[in-house]
């Protein structure tokens, strides 16, 4: 009986420490729906270019990418337009830069000549978006590694985001 206490205690503290070791290499805090998706791949290949071919499922490995779910109606996505060109304008080339969108190419189109968002756009992923999403939440990024897996979800990018995500893509 003593040993059985033990064990479980031994246990419990392994879980713990396992738990806040995981804790501590994530920046952001993730929607608890969403963790599960963290360190798998990305399915890009279930999205169509624009030449409506699907990408390849390597089309994001050998470069950091950072994905953004925004629509044009979408107050939040709007908001975080500016932050999000910054970001692209600091790195470059030195990550890929995705944003993708239920909303038609047409709409796209007529926004991003009104607003600078100068991302490449994937749009008219309503089909996809619901079978990867249970709730979509937008404006949500996802930064993917070079191995075309899942690193890092967050919400709203603002200001305060940043130095930390200019950080990750550099990695």
């Amino acid at each position: 009986m003593i040993r059985s206490f033990i064990m479980k205690t031994i246990t419990l503290f392994l879980m713990i420490i396992s738990f806040s070791l995981v804790a501590q290499q994530k920046k952001f805090w993730t929607f608890p729906d969403l963790e599960n998706k963290i360190g798998k791949h990305f399915p890009i290949e279930n999205y169509k270019d624009q030449d409506g071919k699907n990408f390849s499922p390597n089309a994001l490995k050998g470069k950091m990418t950072l994905i953004n779910f925004w629509s044009t109606t979408c107050e939040p996505c709007i908001k975080e337009l500016p932050y999000l060109n910054k970001l692209k304008e600091s790195l470059g080339n030195k990550a890929n830069f995705i944003a993708i969108t239920y909303d038609n190419k047409e709409k796209v189109d007529k926004f991003i000549s009104t607003q600078e968002f100068n991302f490449q756009h994937i749009t008219n992923s309503s089909e996809e978006l619901k079978s990867y999403f249970s709730l979509l939440r937008n404006s949500m990024t996802f930064i993917i590694d070079k191995n075309g897996n899942i690193k890092e979800i967050t919400g709203t990018v603002d200001e305060t985001k940043l130095d930390t995500i200019v950080k990750i893509l550099s990695e």
